[in-house]
């Protein structure tokens, strides 16, 4: 009954259809529990089965339509993703690329390499930038879907991999060209290996060597990834629980003063590592006290708050719009009643079927919280920083699709209810990704830090545009940007283009002049509106008596956002 409870608002946004090839058999799942209910309420059961499975399909196409419409400009590009695009470049060009980023973490190879195939046939473009992000984003759920089947069973895959399809920060994380977008897919394979390893092996599983190079890899590409370590480790020791019991009961024990002295030795050397190890990091470490913010933090990182606040800014609210303001709470509400439904069914699956591989899923995921909590705590996945906690999104969306799928499971009437209120709210996610994402920026533009505010153009790209549409042709010209946020994105594009050359404020000025006297060329300004960035550009004019034109670019709300100052003559004669 909670099947075609299920099936049923799965397909109410659909209608009917044939049956067809491969996404059918990614649904099967799905359709086999229902055909003969629905088969008794309606005469065509073929024909049901279609319609479930084009439900289904057509949710997946709504989590993908998400993740490409608008990838372009919405929201603004910043500096981190230019940084990736200009690496990319320099590197192709034969130039000296850097091999950390500006955080100092090593450069994600498995990001910078698909941008630099990229590059070798697209001109530099802000949805090239992205396509990487999005193509990771989009693997995920693939990659995500064979793996579980092979885990588990193919009822958990379909909902699971629905379940990271619709998940808002999945969605959000597509769309940025940042080496923790890929940190879903790099863990995946960590969360997966190892339990087909467990699921393949029975007691006689180790450590799995993919697994290890997983791990490995998800580190390369960011290294909070190292979190997911339990993930690997706790099926390999859940495993070989007997073993090691059984190995520790016959061993025979040893004279007493020789274990004795093994004893003080290995206690000593604990003790000393822990001081050691203690005073490095106890400044850092989190309590009891941080509890109830890092449950809170947790909760929002699925329920979409943390990224209507850090991309949109719906804290701030909209002038015409109120109720935007309320939609972080009712998404943790909403999320809420999800979690506590499907953890009751964990728990309920635990209770009634306790498959290993249930159970190394549960522990690896609670050491693998306890850790981040101990060391990173709540600010870590707090808005503007969530991207360290990315490692906890696929452990925790496979627990929660655990226990949806036993409530799916029970044909029982009164779990009918339930099912079906389960499926609404994943009807709901969409809807809201789209209200406080794409709707809210167009509304205001957005809220939140300067460079992701936006219009229907870039407003980085735009600036760009103008100044080139303002240059006679192959004119030597130079951009010069105070902020980092505006330098690399205007860096990248410009490496496409011969004759320009993009600056930092302080390159421009230790530079001593802007051209060499002969043919002129000519400098712009580039700037964020009413910053004090714009006023020292404008003051640097005045000095001298000069004033320097300007041109404003609106965001979606019509608020000034960038200053394009210029041009000035690059001779010495206005220096």
């Amino acid at each position: 009954m909670g099947w075609g409870v299920l099936a049923y608002v799965f397909t109410l946004p659909c209608g009917s259809g044939r049956y067809f090839g491969p996404a059918s058999r990614f649904v099967n799942t799905l359709s086999l529990p229902v055909r003969a209910s629905i088969a008794a309420t309606r005469p065509d059961g073929r024909l049901a089965s279609g319609a479930l499975t084009l439900g289904v399909v057509a949710l997946l196409i709504v989590a993908v339509w998400l993740r490409a419409c608008q990838l372009e400009n919405v929201p603004g590009v910043n500096g981190d993703e230019a940084w990736s695009g200009v690496q990319a470049l320099r590197f192709l060009q034969g130039e000296t690329i850097d091999w950390r980023t500006p955080t100092g973490n090593p450069v994600n190879v498995f990001f910078l390499i698909p941008l630099m195939a990229l590059h070798l046939f697209l001109p530099p473009s802000f949805i090239v930038l992205r396509f990487v992000s999005l193509a990771s984003g989009v693997l995920a759920l693939v990659v995500n879907y064979f793996l579980c089947r092979r885990a588990f069973d193919r009822q958990t895959a379909v909902v699971s991999t629905l379940l990271l399809a619709l998940l808002p920060i999945d969605i959000a994380y597509s769309r940025f060209a940042w080496d923790a977008s890929q940190s879903l897919l790099a863990t995946l394979f960590v969360l997966y290996l190892p339990l087909i390893h467990l699921r393949r092996h029975g007691d006689s599983a180790w450590l799995s060597t993919p697994g290890m190079v997983a791990l490995g890899a998800a580190i390369v590409v960011h290294p909070t990834n190292v979190f997911a370590a339990p993930l690997l480790v706790v099926p390999a020791l859940y495993a070989r629980r007997r073993p090691i019991v059984a190995a520790l009961q016959n061993t025979a024990i040893p004279a007493k003063t020789t274990t004795l002295a093994v004893l003080v030795a290995v206690s000593a050397a604990a003790a000393y590592g822990a001081w050691r190890g203690l005073a490095i990091v106890a400044p850092r470490l989190h309590g009891s006290s941080d509890l109830a913010g890092f449950a809170q933090n947790y909760l929002r990182l699925f329920s979409g708050t943390t990224v209507y606040e850090f991309i949109s800014g719906t804290q701030a609210g909209a002038p015409h719009a109120a109720w935007f303001v309320d939609l972080p709470r009712m998404g943790d509400a909403l999320f809420g009643l999800l979690a506590i439904g499907c953890l009751w069914g964990m728990v309920l699956r635990l209770k009634h079927d306790p498959a290993d591989s249930d159970q190394s899923l549960v522990l690896g995921w609670f050491f693998m919280l306890v850790a981040f909590f101990i060391v990173a705590g709540p600010g870590a996945i707090a808005p503007h920083v969530e991207r360290y906690g990315m490692c906890l999104i696929a452990p925790g969306a496979l627990l929660l699709s655990r226990g949806l799928a036993w409530w799916i499971e029970q044909r029982r009437p009164r779990h009918a209810s339930v099912a079906l209120g389960l499926a609404l709210v994943a009807w709901l996610w969409p809807l809201s990704f789209y209200w406080g994402y794409f709707e809210f920026i167009q509304q205001t533009g957005g809220r939140s830090h300067v460079t992701f505010r936006t219009a229907a153009v870039e407003p980085k790209l735009e600036a760009f545009r103008y100044v080139l549409n303002h240059r006679h042709p192959n004119e030597a010209t130079e951009i010069v940007c105070h902020e980092w946020w505006n330098y690399w994105p205007l860096a990248y594009l410009a490496r496409g283009e011969d004759n320009v050359q993009v600056l930092t404020w302080d390159q421009w000025r230790e530079a001593d002049r802007v051209m060499a006297p002969g043919p002129a060329g000519k400098t712009w300004f580039i700037e964020y509106a009413g910053t004090t960035s714009e006023h020292e550009v404008v003051q640097r004019w005045e000095q001298d008596g000069l004033t320097i034109p300007r041109q404003t670019i609106c965001d979606y709300g019509h608020h000034e956002l960038l200053s394009i100052l210029g041009p000035a003559e690059n001779n010495s004669e206005n220096y």
